[in-house]
């Protein structure tokens, strides 16, 4: 199913749009296009982690129908992920993946829209390493979302990039705290339509190792 590839991805690439940014002392003004230097860059970053939460809304449209669903996702970073459901169909439920595990997937937040298949496996510094390779990322603008000052990050698909499914991505991040506040994807399907999907993070919280004071946000969905 299409629709698969690009949402199993989506709780992953927020993360990687705000360690894109992380550290750095200015916005790039131009594209990223060192995919190895990117992806080792990402995954020290991710590695400096201890925890980070976050409220996470995602919705899914198509041209004939809409679906949205909440989630609490907790992370301690190499320990486990829980993903907990606050509303849609499996509110009240919660999903536990022990991160520990080499072989270890993440959960999908599912609206009910898509099948839910595997999580991301790929560490982070491999995906952002995937996403340069196969992407033209810019900084597309800056606006203010929320009350907050946000560069938007695209990630539009390379001319030699082959896929059966034309994805295009668009990263909020807040260039205060460095933490995202919405990702934007839309795809088209075999069948023509084109389905967007769009995921907000509020209450957003990163813990890292020695750090003088925790990034910590709110983004209102």
């Amino acid at each position: 199913m299409a629709s698969d590839s690009p949402s199993r991805r989506v709780l992953a690439i927020g993360l990687v749009g705000v360690l894109l940014l992380a550290g750095c002392s200015t916005l790039p003004t131009g594209g990223l296009s060192d995919a190895d230097a990117v992806g080792e860059h990402v995954q020290q970053r991710y590695d400096r982690i201890d925890s980070y939460t976050a409220t996470v809304t995602k919705t899914v449209e198509t041209p004939t129908t809409s679906a949205s669903v909440r989630a609490t996702l907790d992370v301690e970073t190499g320990e486990r992920m829980r993903l907990t459901y606050e509303s849609g169909a499996r509110a009240g439920t919660t999903e536990t993946v022990d991160l520990s595990a080499s072989d270890a997937a993440r959960p999908v937040l599912s609206t009910g829209l898509q099948r839910a298949g595997d999580g991301q496996r790929a560490s982070y510094g491999a995906l952002a390493e995937t996403l340069v390779r196969t992407s033209n990322v810019t900084l597309e603008r800056t606006t203010v979302l929320d009350g907050h000052r946000t560069a938007v990050v695209s990630l539009a698909p390379a001319s030699d990039a082959n896929a059966s499914t034309t994805v295009e991505r668009r990263v909020w991040i807040d260039t205060e705290r460095r933490l995202p506040l919405k990702v934007e994807t839309t795809w088209t399907g075999a069948d023509g339509a084109t389905t967007t999907e769009t995921v907000r993070y509020a209450n957003v919280t990163v813990h890292e190792h020695d750090a003088t004071s925790d990034a910590t946000g709110e983004a209102t969905a």
